[in-house]
């Protein structure tokens, strides 16, 4: 359904047309006004009202003619196969591509190439085969019609699936690294005692802020294709390529999530990707040998994130988050706080540690 530009299906419609109009018996000027009245059928899908109209006038105007001058214009040979001889074509293609007419407008063009059939007299063999045409095109052409729009829709959501898996690459592979640089540069501007470099740590903190909020921003419009909503937020990032990344590393993980998604801030979500990041990391480094397991409920008001990991092989490491770790547990703390949530962390029974952070969405 181009609407615009004749294919050769169409050119080989005329000539079926032009073989039917042959078929009416008719001879000189009469047949030379049917058959270029048969020609339009070319532009069916450009212009499908217009071709239907022309058929249509041809068709009320024969009987006319008929019987007003009955030795000139004679009506179509008892055995002529269907009148109009472009009617079928005619219906089919206001039922297939006149998409931008109303119903009423389309079937009107249609209801006077039915009724003319019966205009002519003694003609009800005719007017039977005519009517049993047009029906059969119609319905074809309908069937065209949804066709095609489900091949559209079905189209759309392949464009649609892509530009959301577009922008969960993005996601995944951008925000969470520039998350990183801004809380290694809070963690410079509050630990460094040089005014300049903390000025200077400052300014990248705030600049990759902005840049986190530009990049959501656009992870929005990708996933939703609209502005729409933006302020809702999005649901936390993708969490499977930290798995992948600590199972290269050594490190099973198993991932869950119990309970309903919901929309969080970009902050919150961020935050959450960190938190799972920093404890696989340490679970990496400093228990090795060890299983972790990454969990996160969705609560009414609340997503909770738990990453637990089994104590790992004897003597294969300091103790988690001892030592030059401390520093690291407490800069995650104060980055779950500025995102409105709490952290917790401490041992469990089987030697192994766990660290939980709870956030307001």
């Amino acid at each position: 359904m181009d609407g615009a530009r004749p294919r050769p299906i169409d050119a080989l419609a005329v000539l079926v047309a032009a073989g039917l109009t042959l078929a009416t018996g008719h001879r000189g000027a009469v047949l030379a006004i049917l058959l270029a009245a048969a020609v339009p059928v070319l532009w069916l899908r450009r212009a499908p009202l217009v071709v239907a109209w022309i058929c249509a006038g041809t068709a009320v105007a024969l009987p006319v003619l008929s019987a007003l001058f009955p030795s000139a214009v004679p009506p179509p040979v008892p055995g002529a196969p269907i009148w109009p001889p472009a009617g079928p074509f005619a219906a089919y293609g206001v039922m297939a591509f006149a998409s931008g007419a109303r119903t009423p407008v389309r079937w009107l063009p249609l209801a006077v190439l039915a009724l003319s059939a019966f205009a002519l007299p003694d003609r009800l063999p005719l007017a039977g085969r005519t009517e049993a045409a047009l029906a059969l095109s119609v319905m074809y052409g309908r069937y065209v019609r949804v066709r095609e729009r489900l091949r559209a829709e079905l189209a759309e959501r392949e464009q649609r699936i892509e530009r959301e898996r577009l922008a969960g690459e993005l996601h995944d592979v951008v925000t969470h690294r520039v998350s990183r640089m801004v809380l290694q540069a809070g963690v410079l501007a509050m630990s460094t005692g040089d005014e300049r470099a903390r000025a200077a740590a400052e300014e990248i903190r705030a600049t990759g802020t902005e840049t986190l909020d530009e990049l959501r921003h656009m992870v929005a419009l990708l996933r939703r294709g609209t502005g729409e909503g933006f302020d809702l937020g999005l649901p936390l990032p993708d969490l499977r390529p930290l798995v992948i990344d600590a199972a290269r590393d050594g490190l099973p993980v198993e991932l869950s999530v119990d309970g309903e998604p919901a929309p969080v801030p970009g902050q919150v979500g961020r935050t959450a990707y960190v938190v799972v990041e920093t404890a696989l990391a340490h679970a990496r480094k400093h228990a090795p040998g060890s299983g972790a397991r990454v969990l996160v409920r969705w609560l009414p008001g609340t997503v909770r994130v738990c990453v637990r990991h089994t104590c790992g092989r004897p003597g294969a490491g300091p103790p988690y988050f001892t030592g030059a770790s401390a520093m690291d547990l407490l800069d995650l703390r104060r980055q779950v706080e500025l995102a409105g949530g709490t952290l917790e962390s401490g041992p469990l029974p089987d030697g192994g540690r766990c660290v939980e952070a709870s956030f307001p969405i």
